[in-house]
């Protein structure tokens, strides 16, 4: 091998290094794979972190103590059924990829946008009650429900059931999970 060919290899390799590490740090490795679709640690800690603020805000006005969700075991609980929901809205996105490919984004926006304009403080709330800028508010709360009402309404329509889909669905899920305290058992998300 010649010095021309190690210091090319030594190059490539110090890149792949220097990307994997800043990847790994900023949480853009999967923490879990559904189907092939990946799920990213960021995305579990986003998603975690907005429900924490929201179960806390739920606490706090109900008169209840927030400090509860600072156990261990709350948060543990709160990270398994982030996982589990996200693993749902993955199978629900994938679903509606196949079965209507062009169309479904578009109705989500436009409900999203009627919702806006008859609510016209969302923006407000979004960031008081889950701690989200609108942007990922749209993304991680309000998109997943309109795809989730999208098929939903399609499967009334075609005298399915959602839920009987649904269950079908985990089943058949083929649900790689990637952290040491969580595993996919039973069609669900359980903590080991």
């Amino acid at each position: 091998m010649s010095f021309r060919t190690s210091l090319i290899l030594f190059v490539i390799f110090m890149l792949f290094g220097t990307g994997a590490y800043f990847a790994v740090q900023n949480g853009w490795y999967p923490i879990a794979l559904v189907n092939f679709d990946i799920l990213t640690k960021k995305s579990v800690e986003k998603d975690s972190a907005a429900a924490f603020r929201y179960f806390q805000n739920a606490l706090l006005a109900s008169g209840s103590d927030p400090r509860q969700l600072e156990k261990p075991e709350s948060r543990k609980e709160i990270r398994r059924a982030v996982l589990d929901k996200l693993i749902v809205d993955s199978l629900i996105y994938q679903e509606l990829q196949s079965k209507f490919p062009n169309e479904f984004r578009d109705i989500a926006e436009k409900n999203i946008n009627q919702f806006v304009q008859n609510n016209n403080n969302v923006e407000q709330g979004a960031k008081l009650l889950y701690g989200l800028e609108w942007p990922d508010f749209k993304e991680r709360i309000l998109l997943p429900q309109a795809y989730r009402e999208i098929l939903e309404g399609r499967m009334f329509l075609n005298n399915e059931n959602f839920s009987d889909w649904l269950v079908q669905k985990r089943g058949l899920a083929r649900v790689i999970i990637f952290t040491p305290d969580l595993q996919w058992e039973d069609n669900g998300v359980k903590l080991r």
